[in-house]
């Protein structure tokens, strides 16, 4: 019995021994093997034969799950699978490789991104907060967790996100640009303004800064500092320069630039002006007649604003502005015909930006009306093709002030 036990007691550390040395160069023969159908994969992933590629990333996998190649595998997996357009595939690969190894940030960033491309924003967002939390170390993490929020709307939150990347890559101006972004759509542009400069200090020709400070100062309405960044924008990149150039046209509030009298409105004469004399067809008491004014615009308006009646006013000078008041601010004669509120018809070209003004002047009962038409006002309170509202200093017009 003592040698029986004595056999068995030898055996079974024998056996235990002989285990663990016969395992180890198995084990390393697994991961040799598994080495070898990734560098395969590999080579038919570079000739995109990409189902060859995936068999052998599989059985790399499989052949060492917990090998250091099996994460190369997964990612090359994905990578293939995106190339076909197997999305749910390339999905699927990565959550594999997560249920593996859940705390591997860089394989929630792929994921992140797999579904912000496919514009899933929340599942996007879950695994980027994943990441940022697993590795707040990472500059990288807190940027694409901030571009999702960007693209969200929750421009606070993205604030927040760079930051942490300019407090982690404090010499990268790209962060800065993408605070200043953050800043911009929350309309703080004074404080926009300060890191989009930030950015171009750090690199002289970082043309995403002196665009997006360009966009800034157009967005303040402050044209000329806009037009130097496209001024200096243009010496480093000009497909970037002309982009400035035109946002700028896009957010400068319209004007009108210049007036012109289609059909005889004599627009010069001055108070006293007989009704009779504007035409032929005014001669006779009550009679009316239709003149039109030819408006130029100095940009592209929106053509049902312009087209809207309600957003012109014809009215008399108050003497508010440069060029005095109606009949130079004297009392009002009786034969002083009235003058209609509004347009009875107005047609625009969007091309052109040019609107034709219809209105209507009427005699007086005796024949005798009087007018001033050199201090009749026109204004137009309407938008142009980009929402934004008239110039205050260039919306009306009038013969003696010009554009006002």
């Amino acid at each position: 019995m003592y040698y029986e036990t004595k056999i068995i007691g030898i055996s079974s550390s024998a056996i235990v021994d002989g285990f663990f040395s016969a395992t180890a160069p198995r084990q390393s023969q697994f991961d040799s093997l598994s080495n070898k159908a990734l560098s395969k994969g590999i080579d038919l992933y570079t000739n995109k034969d990409y189902d060859g590629a995936v068999r052998e990333f599989k059985r790399a996998i499989a052949l060492s799950p917990f090998g250091d190649y099996s994460d190369k595998a997964y990612e090359y997996m994905a990578n293939a699978y995106l190339n076909q357009n197997k999305v749910s595939d390339a999905i699927n690969t990565y959550k594999q490789m997560l249920r593996r190894n859940p705390s591997d940030d860089a394989a929630h960033l792929s994921l992140g991104n797999i579904y912000y491309k496919g514009e899933r924003y929340r599942e996007a967002e879950q695994e980027y907060s994943l990441a940022v939390r697993i590795n707040p170390g990472s500059a990288r993490n807190h940027y694409t967790l901030g571009m999702t929020y960007m693209t969200t709307g929750q421009f606070s939150e993205a604030e927040n996100r760079f930051r942490k990347v300019t407090q982690l890559t404090p010499h990268d101006p790209n962060a800065y640009d993408a605070l200043g972004q953050a800043l911009r759509r929350l309309e703080r542009y004074d404080d926009a303004v300060v890191q989009f400069k930030k950015a171009i200090t750090l690199d002289k020709k970082f043309s995403d800064g002196y665009l997006s400070l360009g966009c800034t100062y157009a967005d303040m309405k402050r044209m000329d500092e806009a037009q130097q960044q496209a001024d200096l924008l243009a010496q480093i990149d000009t497909q970037k320069a002309s982009n400035l150039q035109e946002y700028i046209v896009k957010a400068a509030d319209p004007g009108f630039s210049s007036v012109l009298s289609i059909n005889g409105f004599p627009l010069s004469a001055g108070r006293g002006t007989r009704v009779s004399t504007l035409d032929n067809a005014l001669i006779t008491p009550n009679s009316s007649k239709s003149f039109t004014l030819m408006f130029m615009f100095s940009k592209e308006m929106d053509a049902s604003s312009v087209q809207n009646p309600n957003n012109w006013q014809i009215s008399r000078a108050t003497g508010k502005y440069l060029g005095g008041a109606y009949n130079l601010g004297l009392p009002v004669p009786s034969t002083e015909v009235p003058l209609p509120a509004t347009p009875m018809l107005i047609k625009y070209d969007e091309g052109a930006h040019m609107a034709e003004v219809t209105f209507r002047i009427s005699q007086n009962s005796f024949a005798d009306g009087t007018i001033d038409p050199s201090h009749i006002v026109f204004r137009f309170t309407g938008k142009d093709a980009y929402g934004n509202a008239m110039d205050p200093t260039a919306d009306e017009y009038s013969s003696i002030s010009k554009i006002v």
